[in-house]
């Protein structure tokens, strides 16, 4: 299980706005919210609690209602620091989940978040069975201040040069292995090193000499803490919508989530774009970057919700395990297949099939062998491919070009079909 804690229980003075920096609205919705949605979205997230400043718990819950976050389980209050607030947190899981579930600590005035950041977090955090923090290199020339005020302070000056290779820039999610957590303040607290240091939990492990694991960051993902900032996500926003107004034409549309199976998308994407298709990798994630299978970083054409799905005739569904969880719990991914399947046509491959099973599109289809099981009532054979009506599958990895070129021959006709074969030597 992995659990996101949103900490909002600051009250955010820089910013100077009057009331908690996270509940300032930006184009009528408060920046909390923002910063919820990405979790809430995010498939491998099961549950989110918030820890709030206390005169705003009942907003939160009103929140929750207008924004559809049917993951916000939670609501504590927050304490005095960041450390207190961390702790209030993770006291209110101890008899919800378990030792070792994961646990995501975010800032809830950082909305920049994006879901590739929150996937590498529980990714690492997993592999090294203790934690992870989203973390960047710094890229600017740093030097040492002589005092610890600010730059603007006319007394201060640099005459020390930091090395900005060995800097590594932390911020949130910061992720942990439920169990390793509780056992780390626990030490903590014992031993009296909460009071020696400063209310963070990273000074914390550095303390107690714990080893701090990097996880995926990026230099957009910032908190929001100055007018400045507030201007920044704005203008941010803006963009966002500006994009999602603009739409997409094509002959047929791959979707791409993260965790697609890389041979599965872009080989058939490759053979549809030779055979004179215009086809369209529409991101359904919330940008259009998207990670595959095995970690490639791919630029999807455009998000989902901008495709003109009315003048395409072709849905295609990439498998991968992660990829096709994204697929499944993706309403719009779901409503228009079975919008296409009335009168276009619909293809998925590898594990993607199970989502076609789910919809009941599918009376006769193949899959990968691991996924039998989930697929209902249909007929199942080994075949590589089959056609059903306009529901196209294939097996797996192995029968993507074929995969590939019966959809080309329905899309066009044999002859083209025939000469991508040729041309790209294959021989099955």
């Amino acid at each position: 299980m992995n659990v996101a804690i949103i900490l909002a229980g600051g009250v955010g003075n820089r910013v100077g706005a009057g009331i908690p920096k996270q509940f300032i609205e930006i184009l009528g919705k408060p920046i909390l919210a923002y910063t919820i949605e990405p979790f809430n979205q995010h498939p491998d997230i099961d549950a989110i609690l918030v820890v709030c400043v206390k005169p705003y718990i009942n907003f939160i819950w009103e929140m929750k209602d207008k924004y559809r976050f049917d993951k916000l389980l939670w609501v504590t209050e927050g304490g005095c620091t960041f450390q207190e607030s961390v702790m209030n947190g993770m006291d209110f899981l101890r008899d919800k989940i378990g030792a070792d579930d994961t646990v995501l600590y975010h800032f809830g005035a950082s909305p920049f978040i994006s879901p590739d950041i929150i996937s590498d977090v529980i990714r690492v955090c997993r592999e090294k069975g203790t934690n992870a923090i989203s973390t960047t290199d710094y890229i600017l020339l740093s030097g040492e201040k002589k005092y610890t005020t600010g730059v603007l302070d006319p007394e201060n000056y640099t005459e020390k040069y930091i090395n900005r290779d060995t800097i590594a820039v932390m911020n949130t999610p910061h992720a942990f292995q439920y169990g390793f957590l509780v056992d780390m303040y626990q030490e903590a607290v014992e031993s009296g090193v909460i009071d020696t240091v400063e209310p963070h939990t990273t000074t914390l492990m550095y303390a107690l000499g714990k080893r701090i694991y990097f996880s995926k960051g990026s230099q957009r993902n910032i908190k929001i803490t100055t007018k400045d900032d507030l201007g920044l996500f704005e203008g941010y926003v803006l963009e966002q919508q500006r994009k999602s107004s603009e739409t997409v034409t094509g002959d047929a549309v791959v979707f791409l989530g993260d965790g697609f199976e890389e041979s599965e998308g872009l080989l058939v994407v490759d053979l549809l774009r030779r055979a004179g298709l215009k086809t369209i990798m529409a991101s359904i994630m919330e940008g259009r970057d998207v990670r595959s299978s095995r970690g490639i970083l791919i630029q999807a054409d455009c998000l989902a919700e901008n495709v003109d799905f009315e003048h395409a005739g072709l849905l295609v569904l990439p498998g991968g395990r992660l990829g096709t969880k994204h697929l499944s719990k993706s309403d719009l991914v779901r409503k228009q297949c079975l919008a296409f399947a009335k009168d276009k046509y619909v293809a998925a491959i590898c594990a993607a099939p199970t989502i076609l099973a789910d919809l009941g599109l599918l009376t006769k289809a193949t899959v990968h062998p691991d996924f039998k099981e989930a697929m209902g009532p249909a007929e199942i054979t080994d075949e590589p491919v089959v056609v059903d009506n306009n529901m196209i599958t294939g097996q797996g990895l192995g029968s993507t070009i074929p995969f590939a070129l019966k959809l080309i021959e329905i899309m066009t006709d044999q002859e083209t079909a025939d000469r991508i074969r040729k041309a790209i030597c294959y021989r099955g």
